[in-house]
């Protein structure tokens, strides 16, 4: 086994890394996929995402900002941490979100979703799930990172759980209802209903787990835990959503999901058999093409990490590495997104986690990494390493045990 000087070396004199011959983990899958035959993880000295670990970076010595919600049954709230210079946290605030959560929930996994908050384009606007009053919050974010709470509206269905923002338009998962429901955002955050946008997902007892717009905003995507397929609804240039078509996963129980490159939506399988109980080190993470145009396609098969419990995911500013929090392993695992989509596990363990991690996030600066650890009540820091390793750089305490969602700016 390669170390990771060993292997950095290789890649400047040979210009490709043979992933069949020279791997870092002995469940790394064949570069089959390439046209070559090898898969370079730095793309010739031209990864943006690695160039950008080596240069002065102005976004990451400002710093930003970071938030997550307590998901409280007595009263939930949006918790707002300042990202300083060095990753380091410091909570600021913690704002009432206009609704309660759904704390550790009827089986003591709490939300268990991604995407409980939502940012808009251009990081104006926050928005929130309130599972325990099945409702959504907005809230105006100011440029010292503060948020105001602006509006509050019915969810249109039972125990929300994930919401996603395209522009101006925004859907809602509904999880205990298996349910959509969309909504125009209008000048001081309301949020109007789109009349006929409340569909139901395949199953009555889909339990899904996240609900996420295509890059180009023409396709909704939900992920089902319970049927193991992913469904989609195509948009119109409204933001009414119609039903499209569900496709069984590839990999078993797809729980969360991040989009790679513009057109590749990588998915995490978890691989559970009953609630709460995971097939140990069964987990792995699918890439999938054709997201753009409502057309998903597996692009190489579910890829292993020997890990437990794959479900939430993160990837890189420009999609080159994903990142994936292993709730039953206490891990975090890092893969490589090739030009043609296929994904390469670099490192089933990463990096080790505090107890049971899950919400994940990089930051603006596509340096930092955050994840909560939900296990402790923590937030774990981390920095990007070439080659898609992380480093520790702290650990945030007192974070609510049952605190969900998790975005950055």
């Amino acid at each position: 086994m390669l170390n990771k000087i060993q292997l950095f070396t290789l890649i400047t004199a040979c210009g490709a890394l043979t992933f069949s011959s020279c791997k870092k983990e002995d469940q790394m899958t064949p570069a089959s996929q390439s046209s070559t035959g090898t898969v370079d993880l730095t793309e010739g000295g031209a990864n943006p995402d690695e160039a950008a670990l080596g240069e002065s970076n102005e976004r990451r010595a400002r710093g930003g900002y970071l938030y997550t919600e307590s998901n409280e049954t007595s009263l939930n709230e949006i918790l707002c941490y300042k990202i300083h210079s060095d990753g380091t946290l410091s909570l600021e605030s913690t704002v009432a979100s206009g609704g309660t959560g759904v704390g550790a929930g009827p089986l003591g996994l709490g939300l268990d979703s991604q995407g409980a908050l939502a940012l808009s384009n251009n990081n104006e606007w926050l928005f929130a799930v309130n599972g325990g009053s099945n409702s959504i919050s907005s809230f105006k974010v100011h440029n010292d990172g503060s948020i105001t709470l602006e509006n509050t509206v019915s969810s249109g269905g039972t125990t929300p759980s994930s919401l996603c923002i395209h522009h101006n338009i925004l859907y809602v998962l509904n999880n205990v209802s298996s349910d959509i429901n969309g909504y125009v955002v209008g000048n001081g955050g309301t949020m109007t209903p789109i009349a006929g946008s409340n569909l139901p997902l395949s199953s009555a007892m889909a339990d899904a787990a996240q609900i996420a717009f295509s890059p180009n905003g023409d396709y909704l995507y939900v992920t089902e835990r319970m049927t193991n397929k992913i469904t989609s609804f195509e948009v119109d240039a409204a933001g009414l959503a119609t039903a499209d078509a569900s496709i069984n996963s590839t990999g078993n129980t797809p729980f969360g999901f991040c989009h790679a490159r513009d057109n590749y939506m990588v998915v995490s399988n978890a691989n559970v058999t009953a609630p709460g109980v995971p097939v140990p080190n069964g987990a792995s993470c699918t890439s999938y093409g054709g997201s753009n145009q409502g057309n998903l396609n597996s692009q190489n098969g579910a890829v292993a990490n020997n890990q437990s419990a794959s479900c939430w995911v993160a990837t890189t500013t420009f999609g080159r590495f994903a990142y994936v929090t292993n709730t039953g392993s206490n891990t975090i695992s890092s893969y490589y997104v090739s030009p043609w989509g296929s994904i390469y596990l670099i490192d089933g363990s990463a990096v080790a986690t505090g107890m049971a991690p899950k919400d994940i996030c990089v930051a603006a600066d596509n340096y930092h990494v955050y994840a909560i650890n939900s296990g402790e009540g923590t937030i774990g820091g981390y920095h990007r390493a070439f080659l898609g390793d992380l480093d520790l750089t702290g650990t945030t305490p007192n974070v609510p045990l049952y605190a969900v969602g998790l975005v950055a700016w």
